[in-house]
């Protein structure tokens, strides 16, 4: 019994090897978005009014994008 539960893991462990290059290949390409255009994008504003890209700040101002995942929400 004891053999057997061994010689599973064992199966396992080797499958995980095999397929773990596979799975690590894509993560590898990087993907450049530094430099890239921003698309054209409309926001809105605190002084209730909709702040629109391409107008007021393209060729004007440099812009950021940052995403911050579950920013401002309650724990």
């Amino acid at each position: 019994m004891r053999k057997i539960v061994s010689q599973k893991w064992l199966w396992l462990f080797l499958l995980v090897l095999l397929l773990l290059p596979l799975s690590s290949g894509e993560a590898k390409k990087p993907v450049e978005l530094v430099g890239q255009e921003a698309p054209f994008f409309s926001l809105p504003s605190t002084h209730d009014r909709l702040i629109v890209y391409a107008t007021e700040y393209y060729g004007k101002y440099h812009l950021i994008m940052t995403f911050l995942p579950a920013a401002f929400t309650p724990t």
